[in-house]
């Protein structure tokens, strides 16, 4: 399955709620997770979806 742009985008998109609720998440468990760990939790997903898409995405030939 090939990552085109508007899929890279829509997990993005996806992500970014995600994020914000997984303070909410911790919570329930008694886990105080700072405003800064989440952000450099999604920094690091956004990263990974770059790297994955300039290694897998709609230009690349490595990609079936």
């Amino acid at each position: 399955m090939k990552l085109t742009k508007a899929r890279a985008l829509v997990i993005i998109a996806f992500s970014v709620p995600i994020a914000i609720e997984l303070r909410t998440v911790a919570g329930f468990f008694n886990i105080d997770l700072p405003l800064i760990a989440i952000a450099v939790i999604e920094f690091l997903f956004l990263a990974l979806m770059f790297v994955l898409y300039g290694l897998y995405g709609e230009g690349s030939e490595s990609a079936s």
